[in-house]
């Protein structure tokens, strides 16, 4: 144990000795471990760690899916649902989930909720214990007990001041009381819902009959029995779907059940981003790692004295090693330690600049995970970078180096290949890195061209949710049509309407219909398209194209003949080779009331900029039936086109709201612009995330090629004032130098070309418009990389030029 006190005390003086070369090394190494403890603590929290669920490794989540039309992981109908729970064997656990917005009203200002209603069941499933009160009993989902309700940790301490006795107390939610029961613990959230207060799922009576079985509104959830996988389950469920199937083939033929881990759900795609950012940070750190070698390589040549005088007394290579490998550890320890702060910075502003859809985005620490995973990196990378400088240390030739300076001899020979190969490396790893960036940057530029199908130039929106209790039935179309009408009158507003789901939201339901004309289908296959409940105002004030025909018109209401409108997209799928303008379709909300088709529009983008535009069909607002107008529009999307700053026009607008209800809040108020920024905030997240540091790549491996070339026009000196001497032209000198270092680096381009063409096509999943082996990309990668070359390589042949031949001469 003393000897190695001692290797580190004598490090610890070998390294204060050569400050400048030493914080140069631990500025580089605390880069490089410092990014990859960063991206290891959102690994570590979004990957790595269980989910903050009672038995998470059990939990899973149910879907449906129609492949025959494209539709996978489809929300599950309520008698579905029911069936599920009651012919299961494979679950000692089911709950169903409806996301809902309460309007929670009876103190100061109304507030818009995010809000669930759930099984009783779920908070078991997921092992939740309030941290004040209880959870619901198992009977409260019944019509005559659901009036309880569980709130978040976050909700108690914003809305109601942290005060236990709300427990026992009413509160008002879309005019309906609720008791208060319990109070989650703090950063209790159910799976990946934004809701912060649950309610009890009762199902509508009508929702458990076939009629209502198309309508698929419930996510799932599942706890696993003993000894039952996931593929088990799923293989049980399927039994069950079949049954349905054949029971309901009208609702539910040709669909199937599917079962994952809800892990999996979770985390949707992130792993794809998550693990392409950690193969960037690992070839960032290999980078640093070849640069400190380099440097420990030239240091050793400094050394060979030490080293051979060392070994002439006594010391055996493998003492030598030993103490060679604890100054690189010492030096990687360090730089760990920097980098752990540098990670503690990086974290904080990754949280800051990642977009809200990141699945665990709170749960982002450094603990002790991040703590070990930062030691060890350390010590792998002290020993990965110092070993090969260690073991060119032991191989001097004892006598020519204790004659004279050693220039010439076999070893420096040796490190002189290792340092050119090294830099070789180096090169290599940019290459990949910067190929990876840039195809990513051309991909997420490719993504803002896409055509949007809408305008968002000066275009205001904002949501509204109108509770049932006070807004039943056509009243909801009445209370839009009056806003309407007072909004269009604001001065400055240049077209408003309303629509069920806004571009580019992300939520979204289909809706079966019929062709006139065309053989009566069963409801699971009839022709089905994503439902817009729309007024005429909205297509004039996102600018959606009008093909053909026309939009609603003002003469179109209630007491009228019912009318759609049609995307392109629906047009090609439903009616090929014929003007759909004029054919005659029955709505699935309807049993017997034909709607005319009046216009067709172009496509609008709505699951994302780079997701396939799926058919829409909008249905009149005021037309909708009222069995189901609190279903269609209950949340619904103002859109106002304004002449002037949207963001002026928001206090104008809520004015007009409040006279028409004072208790009815608005919440999501965002231009258009803001809601295509959020859209595309995750591939713009990682975009940049990977350009950073593949110009952290770049930047280091200049520094590792200046550094070579400068060290080499040292050793070269006398050699280039003979040159100089004998008549050799500035040029050809200067040409000498950096032909070196271009030699290097275009072997080292090649090697990296061909790991890109074998690496790239990981990420394919992630780009849109553009191959994963993109020619374009690829040169101008090689075009960069060249062009930080030659910036680093000219340095030192400028100095080499100015070598004065006198001086090297006499010197010689």
């Amino acid at each position: 144990m003393s000897d190695v006190v001692q290797d580190f005390r004598y490090g610890l003086r070998v390294l204060l000795k050569a400050p400048g070369a030493s914080a140069v090394a631990i500025l580089a190494l605390s880069l490089g471990i410092g990014a990859n403890s960063a991206i290891f603590s959102v690994m570590n929290a979004v990957l790595i760690r269980p989910l903050p669920y009672q038995d998470s490794g059990r939990l899973v989540a149910v879907f449906e899916n129609k492949l025959d039309k494209g539709m996978r992981r489809q929300p599950v109908s309520p008698l579905d649902y029911k069936n599920y729970a009651e012919q299961n064997e494979v679950f000692d656990g089911i709950g169903a989930i409806r996301n809902q917005i309460f309007t929670l009203t009876g103190r100061e200002i109304p507030e818009r909720i995010e809000g669930a209603a759930i099984s009783p069941a779920i908070f078991q499933i997921l092992g939740l214990h309030p941290a004040f009160g209880r959870p619901f009993s198992s009977d409260e989902d019944q019509p005559q007990k659901n009036g309880v309700a569980v709130i978040s940790d976050g909700l108690w301490r914003r809305r109601f001041g942290a005060d236990t006795r709300i427990l026992g107390s009413q509160i008002v939610l879309d005019g309906k009381s609720y008791s208060v029961i319990g109070i989650a613990p703090l950063g209790f959230h159910l799976v990946d819902s934004p809701s912060e207060l649950w309610v009890p799922y009762t199902p509508n009576p009508g929702e458990l009959t076939p009629f209502w079985q198309g309508l698929r509104t419930l996510r799932v959830l599942a706890h696993l029995k003993p000894g039952v996988s996931a593929r088990q389950a799923e293989a049980a469920m399927q039994a069950i779907a079949r049954r349905l199937a054949q029971e309901n083939p009208n609702s539910n033929n040709g669909y199937s059940a599917e079962v994952i881990p809800l892990r999996d759900q979770v985390l949707g795609n992130i792993g794809a981003t998550l693990w392409t950012l950690t193969g960037a940070v690992a070839f960032v750190l290999l980078i640093a790692c070849a640069n400190v070698a380099n440097l420990l390589l030239a240091r050793a040549g400094a050394r060979e004295k030490e080293i051979a005088v060392r070994s002439s007394l006594g010391a055996n290579p493998a003492r030598i090693v030993r103490q060679m490998l604890t100054e690189s550890v010492l030096l990687a320890l360090i730089g760990g330690v920097l980098g752990l702060a540098l990670a503690y910075w990086g974290t904080t502003a990754i949280v800051k600049l990642a977009p809200h859809n990141i699945p665990r985005l709170d749960e982002i620490s450094l603990d002790w995970r991040v703590a070990l995973f930062t030691l060890a990196t350390s010590l792998a990378t002290g020993v990965g970078f110092g070993l090969a400088p260690a073991l060119a240390s032991i191989k001097p030739d004892l006598n020519s180096v204790l004659r004279s300076t050693g220039r010439g001899n076999t070893s420096n020979m040796g490190r002189a290949r290792a340092r050119d190969l090294l830099i070789v490396f180096e090169i290599a790893a940019c290459i990949v890195l910067a190929a990876a960036a840039g195809l990513l940057i051309r991909s997420f530029v490719r993504l803002q061209q896409v055509d949007r199908g809408f305008e968002t130039n000066r275009v205001l929106t904002m949501e509204l949710a109108l509770p049932k209790s006070r807004y039943p039935g056509l009243k909801v179309a009445e209370f839009y049509k009056q806003l309407l009408d007072r909004v269009q009158n604001i001065p400055g507003v240049s077209s408003a309407g309303v629509c069920r789901f806004l571009p580019l939201s992300g939520t979204d339901v289909s809706l079966n219909f019929h062709i006139e004309g065309q053989p009566m289908l069963a409801v699971a296959d009839q022709p089905r398209a994503k439902f817009r409940a729309a007024s005429g105002g909205y297509f004039s004030a996102l600018g959606i194209r009008l093909i053909r025909g026309r939009v609603f018109s003002d003469s179109d209401g209630e007491l009228t003949p019912k009318v759609a409108v049609i995307n392109e997209a629906t047009a090609r799928k439903y009616f090929p080779g014929r003007d759909p303008v004029g054919s005659r379709i029955l709505s699935g909300n309807d049993e017997n009331v034909w709607t005319t088709v009046v216009g067709v529009v172009g496509n609008v983008k709505h699951a994302g900029l780079d997701a396939e535009t799926s058919p829409e069909t909008y249905y009149h607002y005021q037309q909708i039936p009222a069995d189901a107008i609190n279903f269609a529009e209950a949340v619904m999307f103002l859109v106002v086109r304004i002449s002037s700053d949207p963001a002026a026009m928001t206090s104008a607008i809520r004015s007009e709201l409040r006279n028409i209800d004072p208790n009815q809040p608005v919440f999501n108020v965002r231009t258009m612009d803001g809601v295509v920024e959020a859209s595309i905030a995750q591939p713009r997240f990682r975009t940049m995330l990977l350009s950073l540091f593949a110009s952290l790549a770049l930047l280091l491996a200049a520094v590792g090629l200046y550094g070579v070339m400068a060290y080499s026009v040292t050793q070269r000196v006398n050699e280039l004032g003979v040159r100089m001497a004998l008549g050799a032209q500035p040029g050809q000198v200067w040409k000498l130098v950096v032909g070196r270092g271009l030699r290097m680096t275009v072997i080292g381009m090649g090697l990296g070309l061909v790991v890109a063409s074998l690496t790239t096509w990981t990420m394919s999943r992630l780009l849109f418009g553009v191959r994963a082996l993109d020619p374009v990309t690829m040169a101008a990668t090689c075009l960069v990389t060249i062009a930080v070359a030659l910036v680093a390589c000219s340095v030192p042949a400028f100095r080499a030029i100015r070598v004065d031949p006198a001086i090297a001469l006499r010197a010689e």
